[in-house]
């Protein structure tokens, strides 16, 4: 993929941007509420486990946390990037293996290119 490639159809770079930035807020969400889950069910566990598995759960904290500075990083390079160079994005949207992610990504970019 090439920048100015298929213009008309293709999308901004910072409507791509702007579309992975969300996307990976809605999966930094995720994992903020897979660590409260997680602290819940550790609350009646006895303290040796609780000890044990706090250790993973700060992995869990570590990884909201570096989804989030990605989050941030790309939201900041969407403000910044050009409206004008365009990408095709059509062959990366159908390598994720994840189908509602694929679609969300999807109408973001379509909504975007009709605005």
């Amino acid at each position: 993929m090439t920048a100015n490639q298929d213009n008309d159809a293709g999308s901004s770079m910072a409507a791509i941007l702007a579309a992975v930035s969300t996307e990976m807020a809605l999966a930094a969400q995720a994992c903020g509420e897979l660590d409260g889950a997680l602290g819940q069910i550790l609350e009646g566990a006895p303290p040796e486990v609780q000890m044990a598995a706090m250790q993973k759960l700060h992995m869990v904290d570590l990884l909201a946390q570096h989804i989030t500075a990605v989050t941030d990083f790309t939201h900041r390079l969407a403000l910044i990037a050009s409206k004008d160079d365009k990408l095709a994005v059509e062959d990366a949207l159908s390598a994720i293996t994840l189908g509602a992610v694929a679609e969300r990504l999807r109408g973001t970019l379509d909504s975007a290119r009709a605005s």
